[in-house]
């Protein structure tokens, strides 16, 4: 039974449920109370009352049985749970944290009984479900993020509240059961100690890079805000950029994954001058993200993190590659999108069939200047709709605008071609996929914003023996005999791959250690607008 008819059934079967018992709660309550206890009959009632179908249901199948009210342990448990929402960077309900206590003391009676355990059973089932699966629906907050997070059904939460002992061990086991959320924890309780502590102090000014051997007063404040931080080399009051100086800045860009040359440039300065109420804000999404995908991800799967420029396969929790990638850029036209997908196959010596849009943005300008840059990259172009194929150095290329362009451009295989020797497959709405490229320098840089929105491999080809070892006995020579008849090849995976393309911007490096990037597509703030319209808070900076 699939998923959804499941749900549809329960569903379905609830509202059946309610639109036949509701005339009998109206019209014979003496009839009730003969058969129901007080205390579930009026349970029942209030039920009734309500338009929850899937609470009406689940107590249906227990006859009206409490969860929570006249239990004292449980409802200590929901009550401890819901005060420490904030050490999940949830919204803390001080309101309805009093509404239940008011409850509480006027149980006395089997109405208030009712009320009391309809208002705790909605706390716990939206709590549970904020802390399983996220407190926002993804796909509302950007046209970019398209992740379904999987949401618990009532019936099954409530199943596990009556079995449980009382304990908080039933909203520990609710949370991603994974390290990188206790980390993410961990350091939202430092740095909310850190802001009601006052921060870090002031702030580096703007202005050029500031190098080895250099003396001012942005030296002077960039030790300050180093020692503060806790490195080592910083004290004292000198303005000199001196050895040891630099020897701590190459330990603040290693542990905020820059790249550690000692050189405050741009991006390590937004690091440097970042505060703790702004990096808590960056935590509480970051925990947010990871309760996104709070399920089995696949004993292999794909993750591939924008926010680190970084892919990992990951084998039974464990990355068996890594690998350094190059992302869209930072123009939200050509941002890499947030998505889940199955990669079913690889494409070895690929064609490149040029999107619309780069050849009349991008190629039309090139082909006035000189019509024989086709010919030079090896791109063939053919007349939309018919197929034929031209020769631009024999058309006047000027009568053409990028509305009205009519060329379809291809890039045969071969040394130049802009996917490189492979591309890796799973089909989607964005027409995003992992590719291998010629254009190795920008591997090498901190920031690797610089694609069109496709992904490119700095490990291509140990990421096809990768895929491919499972099914294949040698994986490298398969792979390099299709390689080497130069013509475009598919090569099926056997088993399709889970993939997800994340943005993952305060994360567990490799060494288990956080590690913070700048938020280089904006998308941090989106969703932590998105909280904020929910009830996240942050703390301000003590003055």
């Amino acid at each position: 039974m699939s998923a959804d008819f499941k749900t549809s059934f329960f569903k379905t079967s609830a509202f059946v449920a309610f639109a036949s018992l509701a005339p009998l709660a109206a019209q014979a309550q003496g009839a009730t109370a003969l058969i129901l206890p007080p205390e579930s009959g009026a349970l029942m009632t209030a039920l009734t009352a309500g338009s929850d179908t899937s609470l009406y249901a689940y107590y249906e199948s227990t006859d009206f049985e409490p969860v929570f009210a006249g239990r004292p342990a449980k409802l200590a448990a929901l009550m401890s749970a819901l005060e420490s929402a904030g050490l999940h960077g949830l919204p803390a309900n001080d309101e309805l944290i009093a509404d239940l206590r008011n409850a509480m003391a006027n149980a006395g009676t089997p109405d208030g009984k009712a009320a009391l355990e309809l208002m705790a059973a909605q706390a716990y089932v939206d709590f549970a479900t904020d802390l399983t699966s996220g407190l926002l629906n993804p796909d509302d907050i950007s046209s970019l993020i398209n992740i379904d997070a999987v949401r618990p059904e009532t019936g099954v939460l409530l199943v596990k509240a009556a079995a449980s002992n009382g304990s908080g061990a039933l909203y520990d086991g609710f949370e991603p059961q994974d390290p990188s959320y206790n980390a993410l924890q961990e350091e939202l309780a430092r740095l909310e100690a850190l802001v009601e502590a006052g921060g870090w102090g002031p702030k580096i000014t703007a202005g050029r890079a500031l190098r080895p051997g250099q003396s001012n007063d942005r030296v002077l404040a960039m030790r300050v805000r180093l020692l503060a931080l806790g490195y080592e080399g910083t004290e004292g009051d000198s303005p000199r950029y001196d050895e040891a100086l630099v020897e701590a800045v190459k330990a603040f860009q290693a542990d905020n994954t820059l790249t550690a040359d000692g050189i405050v440039g741009p991006q390590t300065l937004t690091a440097l001058n970042s505060d703790p109420s702004i990096q808590m804000q960056q935590v509480i999404v970051n925990l947010e993200r990871r309760r996104w995908l709070n399920y089995e991800l696949g004993a292999r799967h794909i993750f591939v993190n924008q926010a680190n420029f970084t892919a990992y396969v990951v084998d039974y929790g464990l990355p068996t590659l890594v690998t350094r990638v190059v992302v869209g850029k930072a123009r939200a036209k050509y941002q890499t999108p947030e998505f889940i997908d199955q990669m079913t196959h690889m494409v070895v010596n690929p064609a490149w069939n040029v999107p619309q849009s780069i050849a009349s943005q991008e190629y039309l300008p090139q082909l006035l200047r000189d019509p024989s840059v086709l010919t030079r990259q090896n791109i063939t172009m053919r007349v939309r709709g018919s197929g034929e194929r031209v020769d631009a150095r024999l058309i006047d290329m000027s009568q053409y605008t990028v509305n009205n362009f009519p060329f379809v451009l291809q890039q045969r295989p071969g040394s130049r071609n802009a996917l490189g020797k492979v591309k890796f497959m799973f089909p989607n709405k964005y027409n995003v996929y992992l590719h291998d490229t010629p254009s190795r320098s920008l591997f090498n840089r901190d920031s690797r914003a610089y694609s069109h929105g496709c992904v490119r491999v700095h490990r291509p080809l140990d990421l096809a023996y990768t895929l491919l070892a499972p099914q294949s006995a040698d994986p490298e020579g398969e792979f390099q005999a299709a390689r080497n008849t130069g013509r475009e090849t598919t090569i099926n995976l056997e088993t399709p791959v889970p993939i997800y393309l994340t943005y993952q911007s305060v994360f567990l490096n490799e060494e288990g250690e956080l590690g913070y990037r700048v938020d280089v597509y904006g998308r941090d703030q989106l969703v932590f607008d998105a909280l904020a319209e929910n009830g996240v808070t942050l703390p301000e900076i003590a003055s």
